[in-house]
């Protein structure tokens, strides 16, 4: 009786509680990375934001350091700018994360696929991060088939240029 009772009270409070946020602005709790696999089929094909402790890493290994050219002569200055060399995109095995909760009271690992041009590049073993990505079972280039799911994270853009130092055009004729 009292079970039947919790069960009918569960879904009017939860909803009570959803509806009171909402209008009080009250943020509701990221995804975890147990809650995205446990409820896999309503992120599929959704952008999510999962917050996680690093358990396994795999990166590409760094390239080695490329020296600048020195086109200018000395004591001149060059408007020239050319941004750092980008690491490989990919490489053998696939660069990928998995993902845990903090307070790890499950065994579910949430896999985390990118390049490295991707947020991937930065993550390090055991540190807390959010990252956004899509949710899927497949990557978009089919390296990663997995059923409980994976977040495929974008490429971050190039670096831009640095901004030009505005020339004091003078009066306007």
């Amino acid at each position: 009786m009292t079970r039947c009772l919790l069960s009918t009270l569960a879904l009017p409070a939860a909803a009570l509680l959803l509806a009171v946020g909402c209008q009080q602005g009250i943020p509701l709790p990221e995804p975890s990375t147990e809650g995205i696999v446990r409820h896999r089929d309503d992120f599929l094909g959704k952008d999510v934001q999962v917050r996680g402790v690093v358990k396994k890493l795999v990166k590409c290994p760094q390239p080695p350091p490329v020296e600048p050219l020195d086109v200018v002569e000395e004591g001149q200055e060059s408007d020239a700018w050319a941004p750092p060399p980008r690491p490989p995109r990919t490489c053998d095995p696939p660069p990928h994360a998995y993902l845990v909760d903090k307070d790890a009271v499950s065994d579910r690992e949430l896999l985390v696929y990118g390049s490295m041009w991707s947020p991937l590049a930065d993550l390090e073993l055991g540190q807390e991060v959010t990252l956004d990505g899509r949710f899927d079972i497949v990557s978009k280039d089919g390296v990663f088939l997995r059923q409980a799911g994976l977040v495929v994270l974008e490429d971050l853009p190039a670096p831009a240029p640095p901004a030009a130092p505005e020339a004091d055009a003078g009066p306007t004729p």
